[in-house]
């Protein structure tokens, strides 16, 4: 099934998140239990459609976990 516009929306926010904090993965990673692993292969593209499960952890861990400009 392809990603629709939203799912590539919220899918670039987490990239985007990603690569602003890319010092902070270990932090993130046992914080929104998402494997430091996943982050990588997220954030690289190797992974194209990352598992929900996944992609909600990140997207939740942001939100509630806002990075100052």
């Amino acid at each position: 099934m392809p990603i629709t516009t939203h799912q590539q929306d919220l899918l670039g926010f987490i990239k985007d998140e990603l690569a602003r904090r890319r010092g902070e993965w270990r932090e993130i990673s046992a914080t929104a239990k998402v494997p430091y692993f996943t982050l990588s292969k997220i954030s690289s593209g190797a992974t194209k459609d990352p598992r929900i499960s996944s992609v909600q952890a990140l997207a939740n861990y942001f939100n509630e976990h806002p990075k100052a400009a």
